[in-house]
């Protein structure tokens, strides 16, 4: 019987933490595994739809079905994040998800409001769940402490602004005042980086792998990209071995699909040109971490790079993407996870 989706209550949280490095890669001669003791996650921003041309938000609800479909054909990877998920996508997860991969998720953040906001879809036991809301007004990172099978993991889930250099947060003036550990003169998009960064790293204990991961609408090598890499994430995408993206063909990309008009959704040569979204791991030493290959070594359905990356065939209402963005994926096994849970 299909589980009851909890309804988490959220709350609001400014951290301030630091935490422990490991270095990942794909594994060494490792031989495949079987995936029983892998953490499977995917990340994508689904599109809210608000500004498409079709005036049902670019078939909202036949994306929403698409993109389950994709996750149960993946094997139902144990956590899933989605950003932009507005105040008419939200239920549909809510009342979709018990007759999806057997009922066994649950949905986290579900009583968040508003049309940019963050949902997680999990198999496995959640607790503490928090949201903070980002310099801007419109921008969060949702937090969730999560019991996985290489031991406990904290996840944040955002999606954050692109380099925008005003305004800017002042501490002399009160509507521009950004929390701390912003300086004054930090940009708000800074300044979003920063405090999920701080909210990664607050929960759990020291033993806990920590997951940063959403669309931070910049590029592999931006300043605040190689901020998050200076607290010690790693790009699991090119960690696992993947090339970076190739505007040109769009191999490798995430980002850059016609977003208000539901035709590109429709067309199978619709290609991607930037890569801004990430799933970046952090792992404690407890953890000696290796990630599966982008082409599913181990065959539990899910690898580490793009996720559900080709058009689909039979897609509800003639769709072949669910979004404007290609969702990217982490296969993480920790060798050493019996002495980290």
């Amino acid at each position: 019987m299909p589980r009851r989706t909890r309804l988490l209550h959220l709350v609001a949280l400014v951290a301030v933490a630091a935490a422990v490095a490991a270095t990942i890669g794909p594994p060494a001669g490792a031989a495949p595994t079987t995936g029983a003791d892998d953490l499977r996650v995917v990340n994508v921003n689904l599109l809210h739809g608000t500004f498409c041309d079709d005036d049902t938000h670019c078939q909202v609800s036949d994306r929403v079905d698409l993109f389950l479909r994709q996750l149960e054909a993946a094997g139902c990877p144990e956590v899933v994040g989605i950003q932009e998920v507005s105040d008419e996508m939200r239920p549909m997860f809510v009342d979709r998800v018990p007759t999806t991969c057997g009922g066994d998720y649950d949905v986290v953040f579900t009583d968040t409001r508003g049309n940019d906001t963050e949902l997680v879809l999990t198999s496995l036991p959640a607790k503490r769940p928090k949201v903070e809301s980002l310099p801007g007004g419109l921008r969060r990172a949702s937090r969730v402490e999560l019991a996985t099978p290489i031991g406990p993991v904290v996840l944040v889930v955002t999606h954050q602004d692109g380099d925008k250099a005003y305004p800017a947060c002042r501490d002399d003036v009160a509507r521009y005042r950004c929390p701390k550990p912003c300086p004054g003169g930090t940009t708000y998009s800074e300044c979003q980086t920063i405090l999920g960064l701080r909210l990664a790293d607050r929960a759990g204990s020291r033993r806990a792998v920590r997951i940063y991961m959403g669309d931070f609408n910049v590029p592999a090598g931006s300043p605040r990209y190689e901020r998050i890499r200076a607290d010690g994430f790693v790009d699991s995408h090119l960690a696992a071995g993947n090339p970076e993206c190739d505007a040109a063909t769009g191999r490798e990309c995430t980002a850059g699909r016609e977003d208000q008009a539901i035709a590109a959704l429709k067309d199978p040569t619709a290609r991607e040109h930037e890569r801004i979204d990430f799933i970046f791991v952090k792992t404690p030493t407890s953890c000696r971490a290796a990630l599966d290959s982008g082409s599913d070594t181990d065959g539990d359905g899910v690898g580490t790079g793009l996720f559900a990356a080709a058009p689909a065939v039979g897609g509800p209402g003639g769709l072949v993407w669910p979004s404007d963005h290609t969702a990217v994926s982490m296969d993480l096994t920790c060798a050493s996870s019996g002495t980290a849970r």
